[in-house]
């Protein structure tokens, strides 16, 4: 599942398209997402194409209707959750392997 995709970077020369701003040079009202911009929008800054534009989304690991329980675990990245998971072993194992220190 892919989240996010509301703002986008441009690969030319880092101006960042923002949702919530929108773009009043082109114009473009706040609250329209990059995916709903024309073919034809254009960076305000270097003049590079849509398609130049790299969009801020993460894959989360999931399906969609699953994302709302749980504590949070569902919305993490597969990597979020293969380092909590092997964390959370090797905290287990020193955990019980310092009760050998003890006296």
């Amino acid at each position: 599942m892919v989240v996010g995709g509301s703002s986008a970077k441009c690969k030319g020369c880092g101006y960042e398209y923002k949702q919530e701003k929108g773009d009043p040079d082109f114009p473009v009202p706040p609250g329209v997402s990059f995916q709903a911009l024309p073919a034809d929008y254009i960076c305000p800054v270097c003049g590079g194409a849509k398609n130049q534009f790299e969009a801020n989304m993460k894959v989360v690991a999931g399906f969609a209707e699953n994302q709302q329980y749980g504590l949070g675990g569902n919305s993490l990245t597969e990597g979020q959750k293969s380092g909590l998971i092997y964390g959370a072993l090797a905290f287990g194992f020193f955990f019980f392997l310092s009760g050998y220190f003890l006296q």
